[in-house]
């Protein structure tokens, strides 16, 4: 972000029409609020921070939402601005005391982002707005002229956002699922008719409704992020919509394949599954109530009696098994999008008697307030493995090492090092090196107009006033559209023409304000490159490792408990810990990488990942409810195939997992314990056997559940590392 700007990613999807809409707004509410001041009122004190005031909530910051949405977000943290320009002002007697309170108020401003996009948007201006109070000149009995000019910039900005040049609200996400669900209905009607057919551009389009909920494919202010309980339905709600999307997928390809009769029961799942889908794509789009899972609860009794009194003598009974087993899949996850978008409606749901503090089921945020669910986001995040708590720690020392420096060497325009800190400490080594080198020379361009300007103009006051509004506008709309050093180099002019108005202009301020800049922008690029130098990348790597080596591992213990004598303990609870971290690093890394970029693609699916530990921790917890311990343990074969199915997933996972996070020697090769790995076709013919031609015992089904699972679960890990497949082996 340029020293006066915000961050230009947030911009690309439209950036000419954007930067210019944002650019007039920001420009015209600061520029009213410091004109006013200092020439309506003659009182500078008040003139700066009014001028501040409107740069830091429009162009430092960035608050998601509509217009009006944006604006109440301003007003709202209006307090705490008050707040922190009354600490920096006490604090501002002493270097040290300036920069302890740097430090504590950096990482607070950073941290508390955590769950709430908006205050996270906002980190950038309050920040500047302790950083303004806290610099020389020292003077407590300014603090009401502060204040009124911090009150007056920020209602202009908030009144800017409704009435001058309003941008177009964001898109919904929950627009986004409802198109996948309406996709996911047509196929699976579709799949429901007799003879069972689909369209043969059905696996694509529903793989390209699939794409569209990565959130690494969604504009910043359209991405689900918050704390509260709407978001964190509708990123649940999209993790059931994918799973949904790729069993349905799974069906249209095998229909496509080899097209046979399919089973009246299943049908009448597949037909209630697409009624659910269609029920939530209404319900999403505003067209209709909140969907009910009344008719999956009904088809899956039927289907349910039906299949346990399935005979299996039939040359197809391999197939109907297997279909209808990925139709109740289907019928399942669906019951949990219901449960799911209802949240996100604010429609109420069955009440989950659990105390709130031992809650460990999918909907536990059901129903708490979104205070509570923000403290525990808090909480969650309060460790030095997630990256908020980078950000954060990264950020307070920077800015407090900087403040330390500025105060210690006595630089006049000391607040410019402080912004440049800001402007070049990316989030990874990348970032970091890719942010100092415009700042630096957008700085000195900009310094070496300003030296001219300020030998030709002098003290003659008309023309800077002039210059000043051209110079934030270009300072705000070029960075978006030019780069960087552009918006430096605009920035750098504005800044001079605002406080030559306010006092002389000594011919030295372009060299001042060039040398504050070197010394903040190579405090904050030690900081980016030292304190957790991979970012967001970094740590998603080591969160995604973990999940998936959490993920493999509850799978073992899951097959182990049902169908020997193992116990899963607190694996599922290990894996949503790991889960949340991992989403929280991905969010990250997709705030780092901006829009999509074609030509420089993820290296890895890290949504993949994602929904391994979502499809673990979903199913895996069904088959806990509802198959006793040991309950397989009658059949040996199955249990066996099933074991051998978890212990292969981990085996196809831990390459990956080592490529991640390489902490250890990678494993050494070795052959697998079966060349002809087990399938869910495989099981399904143990049960088959079982059976001799009978209806299989209501037990037994629950191994085909967990095959379908193991199958769903091994084809996601092998498409997001095909080298995996093959040759690995345990660590020691």
């Amino acid at each position: 972000m340029p020293l006066l700007g915000g961050p230009e990613w947030l911009l690309a999807r439209d950036p000419g029409l954007r930067a210019v809409r944002r650019s007039t707004r920001v420009t015209l509410a600061a520029c009213t609020g410091f004109y006013t001041a200092r020439y309506g009122l003659h009182n500078d004190v008040a003139a700066i921070y009014a001028l501040f005031g409107a740069i830091a909530t429009g162009g430092m910051s960035f608050v998601p939402g509509t217009p009006r949405e944006r604006a109440r977000t301003l007003l709202a943290v209006l307090p705490v601005a008050a707040a922190l320009v009354t600490l920096g002002t006490v604090l501002g007697a002493h270097a040290w005391t300036a920069a302890l309170g740097m430090f504590v108020v950096a990482f607070l401003v950073t941290f508390t982002g955590v769950g709430s996009p908006r205050l996270g948007g906002m980190a950038g201006g309050l920040l500047a707005f302790y950083i303004l109070a806290c610099f020389p000149p020292y003077e407590p009995s300014t603090l009401g002229s502060r204040l009124a000019g911090l009150v007056a910039g920020t209602v202009l900005m908030a009144a800017a956002e409704v009435w001058l040049l309003p941008d177009r609200p964001p898109g919904r996400y929950a627009d986004r699922l409802a198109h996948a669900a309406a996709e996911a209905s047509g196929v699976l009607r579709a799949l429901a008719s007799e003879p069972r057919a689909a369209p043969l551009d059905s696996p694509q389009r529903l793989m390209t409704a699939a794409q569209e909920l990565r959130l690494s494919q969604v504009p910043a202010d359209e991405r689900p992020t918050s704390a509260s309980a709407p978001h964190r339905a509708l990123c649940q709600g999209a993790a059931y919509m994918l799973h949904t999307l790729a069993q349905t997928r799974k069906l249209a390809q095998d229909a496509r394949d080899a097209p046979l009769p399919r089973d009246p029961a299943a049908s009448r799942l597949l037909q209630a599954s697409a009624t659910t889908c269609h029920d939530v794509a209404l319900g999403l789009s505003g067209r209709g109530p909140a969907p009910s899972d009344a008719p999956y609860t009904d088809a899956a009794a039927d289907f349910e009696t039906h299949r346990i009194r399935l005979q299996t003598w039939r040359p197809n009974s391999a197939a109907v098994v297997r279909d209808g087993a990925i139709a109740l899949d289907i019928a399942y996850t669906g019951s949990l999008l219901v449960t799911a978008t209802r949240i996100a409606l604010g429609a109420p749901v069955p009440s989950d008697a659990t105390p709130p503090t031992k809650r460990s089921g999918p909907f536990w945020y059901a129903g708490r307030p979104t205070l509570s669910l923000y403290a525990r986001s808090l909480q969650t995040h309060l460790t030095p493995r997630s990256v908020y708590f980078q950000n954060a720690v990264r950020t307070a020392l920077a800015l407090s090492a900087t403040r330390l420096v500025v105060g210690t060497l006595d630089l006049t325009h000391g607040i410019w090092a402080l912004l440049a800190a800001i402007t070049v400490m990316g989030t990874s080594a990348t970032g970091t090196r890719t942010a100092l080198r415009p700042a630096f020379s957008g700085t000195l361009a900009g310094a070496a107009v300003v030296a001219v300007m300020l030998y030709f103009v002098t003290d003659h006051v008309a023309v800077y006033a002039a210059v000043l509004p051209a110079a934030y506008f270009l300072s705000f709309s070029t960075g978006p559209l030019l780069g960087m050093g552009w918006g430096q180099a605009f920035s750098t002019i504005a800044a001079a023409s605002s406080f030559a108005q306010l006092s002389a202009a000594r011919p030295g301020l372009a060299a001042v304000r060039f040398t504050d800049v070197v010394i903040g922008g190579v405090i904050g690029a030690l900081a980016g490159l030292l304190a957790w130098p991979q970012g967001g990348g970094g740590e998603l790597r080591r969160a995604c490792s973990r999940l998936l080596d959490q993920s493999t591992r509850a799978v073992t213990e899951i097959i182990d408990t049902i169908a020997r004598d193992g116990t899963a303990g607190q694996a599922l609870a290990l894996v949503r810990r790991a889960q949340v971290i991992a989403q929280a690093s991905y969010v990250q890394y997709a705030t780092e990488r901006g829009d999509p970029d074609p030509a420089h693609p993820a290296d890895k699916d890290w949504m993949g990942i994602l929904l391994v530990g979502n499809g673990v921790i979903t199913m895996g917890q069904s088959l806990l409810d509802h198959c006793p311990p040991g309950a397989l343990a009658a059949w040996p074969r199955s249990a066996t195939h099933l074991h051998d199915a978890a212990h292969r997933l981990r085996l196809t996972a831990l390459p990956l997992m080592y490529d991640l996070h390489p902490t250890n020697p990678p494993p050494a090769p070795l052959d697998l314990p079966d060349p002809n790995p087990p399938t869910d076709r495989t099981v399904i013919a143990d049960v088959l056997a079982a059976s001799d031609g009978q209806a299989p015992d209501r037990l037994l089904y629950h191994a085909v559940d967990a095959a379908i699972w193991l199958t769903s679960l091994q084809g996601v890990v092998t498409a997001i590392s095909p080298a995996a497949e093959g040759r690995t082996t345990m660590p020691g």
